[in-house]
């Protein structure tokens, strides 16, 4: 099956500080991929090099059979690719409804507004109870159900999520990793950033580790789960991950 994204050789970082050392991996066509790895591994820099955030210094990216290193978020999301950031970035002013059509901003996301509108109610009924609701007075959990509506809505191939269950409670992680698995499974591929190492392994079909701006490891989520060397670094006694 042809990638979907193919990212080769990829260097980034912030000014003269790099953090992206020849960065390579690839996500195919309605796959659930990670990338995981410790803080400051370069895995949020990542995400926003492929989403268009930051200018890559070296390397290249393709999307979807065509070349799109550097190019601006709006042209990315105009191509299919939406990045839901870390930390959500709501209006606490702004309802649940008006901030989710604030996602339909190109003609493809227009023409398929209403169906779009039903598909994130039904993944996330309490926006539909909360519809009229100003985003400031949801849960933490309510408002990442909504950021990540606010990004389907955008009608995306692929869907970007970067450390999407941060700061909530197991109880919600589980049904927000639940959703993610419904979201593939209706068509959009999704790669995801996760510290929760245990829990994205449980249902995403691959991952790669990242360290210091490269790949150290991948393979098929249950390959990684059994590998010594990420259940020494994130299972293990004195892990970087709680095992509760």
């Amino acid at each position: 099956m042809p990638s979907l994204l193919e990212v080769n050789g990829l260097h980034a970082g912030y000014g003269l500080f790099s953090v992206l050392h020849g960065l390579a991996f690839d996500v195919k066509e309605r796959e659930i991929v990670a990338l995981v790895g410790s803080n400051g591994a370069g895995k949020t820099t990542t995400m926003r090099a492929i989403s268009g955030l930051i200018q890559s210094t070296g390397g290249s990216i393709h999307f979807n059979g065509e070349e799109t290193t550097n190019l601006t978020p709006s042209q990315m999301v105009a191509r299919g690719l939406v990045c839901v950031p870390e930390g959500r970035q709501l209006f606490p002013e702004m309802t649940v409804r008006d901030t989710l059509l604030v996602g339909v901003s190109t003609p493809r996301a227009r023409d398929r507004r209403d169906q779009s509108l039903k598909t994130v109610y039904k993944l996330f009924p309490k926006l539909n109870e909360r519809s009229g609701q100003l985003c400031g007075t949801l849960s933490g959990g309510e408002q990442q159900m909504v950021a990540i509506g606010r990004g389907l809505m955008s009608a995306p191939q692929l869907l970007l999520l970067d450390e999407p269950s941060l700061g909530l409670a197991p109880t919600i992680v589980k049904q927000l990793f639940q959703a993610i698995t419904d979201i593939r499974d209706q068509g959009v591929t999704v790669l995801i950033v996760e510290q929760n190492v245990r829990s994205v392994l449980s249902f995403v079909d691959r991952a790669y580790v990242i360290e210091n701006g490269s790949v150290e490891l991948s393979g098929s989520a249950e390959e990684l789960i059994n590998n010594p060397d990420v259940v020494n670094a994130y299972f293990g006694i004195g892990s970087k991950e709680s095992v509760s």
